[in-house]
């Protein structure tokens, strides 16, 4: 029997806010039969006790492993176990953080600190909550880690952070896109640790690396933390600089970081900031275009290859070699007005043959025209706290009591208040691009046999975006507000291609990508054949942002293992025939021989490197049955 399981994995760092827990190692263990229960789940779920493993107790508890999988951006995860196999009936397991390698959770450097040693973090004993499906059971499980473990882990890690709150002193009102930047206090130079952007809560978090407050003239070969007063204190000793739009324009004076809460810091620092005077005028901050998506927050120049146009320099190894596809969100910062005027701000487009065209070439812009634009948020105004919050929300295409946002023509107009009461705060979100409008097309490939090409091959299109602001009406005072450089963009649907091979034959996959295999026992002998000695699977897989393609086997016996998918296009396209090759790797018919007689799915996976600027694209799959 199958058990599933998924759910989300949060930390606590500052004010009980949750925070993801994402591209991390989730492990689940059977419970030693010497532990009484009882205990185990009390002494868990009480939340103020916690253990770790050390490498010598991973490497005994191997046994005791049930399954392995890792959490996504968003800190989703989600594993099953083979109940059979592992003769587990679905009682109480225990859930581990694994850690065997430095994650990215928003530091520059994902390398291991000195001495580093795997190790592991209990998160609880659980007992899940199971449910039949078609298939087994299935459980859902999400999990806030407390503060101080999570810390405990970052410390293991040498990652350190600073989560903090803006807000304006006198309204308490939080401010939004402000960037705020943490430094170190250092009698030689002072350390730039690192900065994040406020979102619409006014929250920010900063994560970084103890390499880069230990900087001196002599680094990277020789890291010590210099402090203006010699002492054996080794953390940073912080103050706070602000920008807007890239131009800074506040500082806090370095005495800040002599104070007791900001000299020598831990790696876990929460704080709560406040500016008197919020930028004014073309600093409040300035209408400009500088990140795409709200989650991966992809600068649209220092984040994109201009080898490739595809996405780059984020710590997040996963979230590189990205190309864009369906509706992307745009985001910078907005202001009421331009030179004491009313603002209107609009995007353009142009599309270029290559990620490598100049910029300064383009002659010819074609506006972003509402009809490319998705529902998008973009503004709020809180209109009574008392006795209950009230909020009038900003959109364009506004649904239900939302504004709605008008435009004048392709220009959008910003929103306008000067009654009394609490001001607009813009919400960083500038449109939602519907790039399937820029670049979106079809292509029908209902005669594709797997393990054959699907040549002609799909392409990326390319295209520069940027975003234009002025007085509103006045076109003299057009001026430029940011821009990208060519962006890869994939939105091709590949229509009726072939899945189910000859056991159930179908064309009705509509994706962004190919993924169709079949058996050749079963192409010769037809749908409901059996197998006897022979299983060669052939596959096609296809896409101009190809990731990894695997072949994989589920029934009893194994493990299942197949000869390596071969890339006849690397990057591009996946084909050709791949046999079985049993529990040693080599191509011996006696293994399929050998294998019960019983109902097997053989599965083709193809990830598809594309992104939304939020997740990657889900990854396709076709399968095919057969029995032994």
């Amino acid at each position: 029997m199958k058990y599933a399981i998924s759910g989300r994995l949060y930390a606590a760092i500052c004010d009980d806010e949750k925070h993801i827990i994402a591209n991390t190692k989730v492990r689940v263990y059977r419970i030693e039969q010497d532990i009484n229960m009882a205990t185990a789940l009390t002494a868990a779920r009480s939340k103020e006790v916690s253990r770790g493993y050390e490498e010598n107790e991973i490497k005994a508890r191997k046994s005791m492993l049930l399954a392995e999988t890792e959490t996504d951006g968003s800190g989703h995860y989600e594993f099953e176990i083979d109940g059979d196999r592992h003769k587990y009936n679905g009682g109480a397991i225990e859930v581990v953080l694994h850690y065997d390698k430095v994650p990215g959770y928003g530091q520059q450097s994902t390398t291991d600190p000195r001495g580093f040693k795997p190790f592991q973090v209990l998160l609880d004993v659980i007992q899940p909550k199971w449910r039949e499906t078609n298939t087994g059971a299935a459980a859902v499980w999400n999990y806030t880690l407390l503060r101080r473990i999570w810390c405990y882990i970052l410390q293991r890690l040498d990652i350190w952070v600073i989560c903090g709150t803006l807000l304006n002193c006198e309204s308490q009102q939080p401010l939004e896109g402000i960037e705020v930047i943490a430094m170190d206090d250092d009698i030689i130079t002072d350390d730039r640790l690192g900065s994040d952007i406020t979102d619409s809560n006014g929250k920010f978090c900063i994560y970084y690396r103890s390499a880069d407050f230990k900087k001196t003239f002599l680094s990277p070969w020789i890291n010590v933390e210099t402090t203006p007063v010699f002492s054996f204190d080794n953390g940073p000793d912080i103050y706070f600089k602000f920008a807007a739009g890239g131009m800074e324009f506040h500082a806090e004076p370095t005495s800040e970081a002599h104070k007791p809460s900001r000299k020598n810091v831990g790696n876990c620092l929460c704080v709560r900031l406040c500016l008197d005077d919020a930028p004014q005028g073309t600093l409040d901050p300035p209408a400009a275009f500088y990140q795409i998506g709200h989650n991966r927050k992809y600068h649209p120049v220092l984040n994109i290859d201009p080898a490739t146009g595809r996405t780059t320099g984020k710590a997040v190894l996963s979230w590189n070699e990205q190309a864009f596809f369906s509706t992307v969100e745009l985001r910078g910062s907005l202001s009421e007005e331009l030179n004491s005027n009313p603002v209107e701000y609009k995007f353009q487009y142009a599309e270029v043959p290559s990620p490598g065209t100049d910029i300064s070439s383009i002659t010819t812009w074609t506006d972003v025209t509402p009809a490319d634009i998705a529902p998008t948020v973009i503004a709020s105004r809180v209109t009574q706290y008392f006795p209950i919050i009230e909020v009038d929300y900003y959109a364009i295409k506004a649904t239900g009591a939302q504004v709605d946002v008008p435009f004048n023509g392709n220009w959008i107009q910003v929103p306008q208040y000067n009654g009394p009461g609490f001001g607009i705060a813009f919400d960083g979100s500038l449109i939602k691009l519907i790039t399937q409008n820029l670049a979106g097309s079809q292509v029908n490939k209902s005669g594709l046999i797997a393990g054959n090409s699907s040549a002609p091959l799909e392409k990326n299109r390319y295209f520069v975006l940027r975003m234009r602001k002025r007085e509103a009406g006045n076109p003299a005072t057009e001026v430029a507000a940011g821009f990208s450089r060519p962006l890869a963009i994939f939105n091709t649907v590949y229509q009726n291609v072939p899945q189910g091979g000859s056991w159930l034959p179908a064309a009705s996959s509509s994706e962004l990508g190919i993924a169709t295999v079949d058996l050749q026992e079963l192409a010769d002998g037809g749908g409901c054949s059996k197998l006897t000695n022979t299983l060669r699977v052939n596959y096609t897989a296809a896409n101009p942002n190809l990731g990894q393609v695997s072949i994989s086997m589920s029934g009893p016996g194994g493990p299942h293992n197949f000869e390596p998918v071969v890339f006849t296009t690397p990057g591009e396209e996946a084909r050709g025939q791949a046999n079985y090759t049993g529990t040693d790797n080599t191509v011996d018919p006696s293994d399929v021989a050998s294998l019960p007689s019983c109902s097997y799915e053989v599965r083709l996976t193809a990830e598809l490197n594309l992104t939304n600027g939020e997740q990657q694209h889900h990854n396709i799959w076709d399968r095919v049955l057969f029995c032994k």
